[in-house]
């Protein structure tokens, strides 16, 4: 691989990486930026082609998937690995980070089963009769979730986003690298981070001491989330992988339902819509819009 851009700092307690083809320059020079912006210590590889496990415009060379470069990035610099998608930005200091090494993590990365208030707000453009005659106002309704969280009498699973991760070269972090290289190996088709949730979530050794921990949706933050504070984040739409069905694509399951229970609360439920910049949830019924309450929570739009 062939280093782009890097910052090399001497005692760090961790190496942020990405890597990118050519038609994602503009983008990894955004995250690079945003790197530079609070000194952290990096390494961006530009590359030839990306693995289809990593996108679906990708080709078969494994050498160019995400757990190869951990891994290679582990034996190389002896220090815990971030491995960041290219098409994210560092928009506050990633405070945690610094903390991972010291509690003694060994893998972190976000886990939707985790967070009762996943659901993402999508906006939504209205048009309203007013005494100034027609406006068009945008506001935001629940439109993206997982309505599962973990049974906390189960063991533990893991649904993830895996643009942003941590591994922290220990042996327990070193076998999940492994294990799920190989299960990309088997399954090249399916998306990294699904294989990454199998590997998690059935492999009967995986497990073995390893210390997790879940990031909050802050450290990989999209804008579906607007209650939540960027730290990490993905500006602008996500690509949506073609095909992207992990049961047809391997035949194996992503996780075991029957280890989840149902979530029932939302923050906001569907079926009343936000006004970020008013600060208030409001329902629309019989082509009028009423003001069922108004809120103080900060809102990222």
């Amino acid at each position: 691989m062939k280093v782009y851009k890097e910052n090399k700092l001497e005692g760090e307690d961790f190496l942020i990486v990405s890597f990118f083809t050519q038609n994602y320059k503009d983008k990894a020079d955004r995250l690079i930026n945003s790197l530079n912006n609070f000194n952290l210590n990096y390494k961006i590889f530009e590359v030839p082609t990306i693995h289809y496990s990593k996108s679906n415009k990708g080709s078969n060379d494994i050498n160019y998937c995400m757990p190869k470069l951990i891994i290679n990035m582990l034996k190389q610099f002896k220090i815990p690995i971030i491995f960041l998608d290219c098409d994210l930005v560092i928009v506050k200091e990633p405070k945690l980070f610094y903390s991972l090494k010291e509690k003694n993590i060994d893998f972190a990365i976000y886990n939707w089963l985790e967070d009762s208030e996943n659901d993402g707000y999508l906006p939504l453009k209205l048009k309203i009769n007013t005494e100034r005659g027609e406006i068009e106002n945008t506001y935001y309704i629940n439109s993206i979730n997982v309505k599962l969280l973990n049974n906390p009498n189960k063991e533990r699973q893991l649904f993830s986003s895996g643009g942003v991760a941590y591994f922290s070269g220990s042996t327990p972090s070193i076998n999940v690298l492994n294990e799920w290289l190989e299960n990309i190996i088997k399954y090249p088709k399916a998306a990294d981070d699904q294989l990454l949730d199998y590997t998690f979530n059935y492999s009967p050794t995986v497990r073995k001491n390893l210390k997790f921990k879940w990031l909050d949706k802050s450290y990989c933050r999209v804008y579906w989330w607007i209650f939540s504070q960027p730290i990490i984040d993905h500006p602008g739409h996500m690509t949506h992988r073609v095909n992207d069905n992990f049961f047809k694509i391997t035949g194996k399951k992503r996780f075991k339902i029957e280890n989840t229970i149902k979530r029932n609360n939302s923050k906001v439920s569907k079926e009343y819509i936000i006004d970020a910049k008013n600060k208030k949830i409001l329902k629309v019924k019989k082509g009028k819009i009423y003001t069922v309450k108004s809120f103080t929570e900060n809102v990222y739009v």
